[in-house]
């Protein structure tokens, strides 16, 4: 069977608003390349063996991103590229790659995150008894550990979550969030994404991280399928999806409760800000890495 591949070839300025095109079209799974892959790869030359030389070839500031389809959803690809035509280069491909799903995971080995979390791929060998382990098979689900924004939400969690706390993953991805936070202590996570092919990836991460027994997972459109109160929301998305459902999101927040933020391109930081001061949060600190954010605010 033949695949269409969409390839958008953007910059680090334009990449949010590829994103949310894509968001628009209920498309949430696509492979992103750029300098932090290459980055990453640099402090892993012993794994160069297992890497495709092209990306080596990718600019500083590009970004390139690939989307696929079956052959029959020719139609939908196209109008999807027109859309993204307006912003960035966009070619649509015919593939005979009959591996293409899995070719992203090459680029994937266990990552040590903060003083106590380590992301595992199902398939690599990790032990470190002093960490966290979490075993991650996302899938093509955002949400492995490696891009800044998840980073800098697990970092928070390892701050923030207490023993009991009860946190929502709003935009759960993988689950990699909501399986941190358990193993981290809470007692209940409620993991929600409006895409199906994330509530699966999210459901299988449960099972393989004996995490099932304490996460409720949801198909929905963001708080829309809650109803109960969290000591802790945590939501990494894109600046303004975050901003749009704060005042609903406070609602959720009972007393000096938490929200950690982040998908935010540090150019849009104040969108966020000033969302959650309009709402009478207090900001607890802002952390910033390779042109990401991430924000906690408390509410007061």
């Amino acid at each position: 069977m033949r695949y269409i591949e969409l390839k958008v070839v953007t910059n680090d300025l334009k990449v949010e608003d590829v994103k949310e095109i894509l968001y628009k079209n209920d498309i949430y799974t696509f492979e992103e390349e750029g300098m932090e892959l290459i980055d990453e790869l640099n402090q892993q030359k012993d794994d160069w063996d297992f890497v495709d030389e092209s990306v080596f070839d990718i600019e500083e500031g590009v970004v390139i991103i690939k989307c696929y389809f079956s052959e029959n959803e020719e139609d939908f690809a196209s109008k999807v590229a027109k859309e993204l035509s307006n912003i960035s280069k966009t070619t649509i491909t015919f593939t005979d790659d009959k591996d293409w799903a899995n070719n992203w995971k090459k680029y994937y080995h266990p990552l040590e995150i903060g003083k106590h979390i380590a992301i595992k791929p199902t398939w690599e060998e990790y032990e470190n008894k002093d960490r966290v382990v979490i075993d991650i098979d996302p899938g093509m689900a955002f949400g492995t550990g490696t891009h800044e924004t998840t980073y800098l939400c697990l970092e928070a969690l390892e701050n923030y979550v207490k023993k009991d706390d009860i946190i929502f993953d709003i935009g759960c991805g993988s689950g990699i969030l909501g399986i941190a936070a358990i193993k981290l202590g809470a007692k209940e996570v409620l993991a929600v994404d409006i895409d199906e092919k994330c509530i699966e990836a999210t459901t299988e991460n449960a099972k393989i991280n004996n995490t099932t027994d304490s996460m409720k997972i949801y198909k929905g459109n963001l708080l829309d399928v809650i109803d109960s109160s969290a000591d802790i929301i945590v939501s990494n998305i894109i600046a303004e999806i975050i901003a749009e459902m704060i005042p609903e999101l406070k609602l959720h927040l009972k007393g000096e409760k938490l929200f950690i933020a982040s998908g935010i391109i540090v150019e849009k930081i104040h969108i966020v800000k000033d969302a959650l001061e309009k709402e009478g949060f207090e900001i607890l600190e802002i952390n910033k890495k390779n042109g990401w954010a991430q924000i906690t605010g408390r509410v007061i």
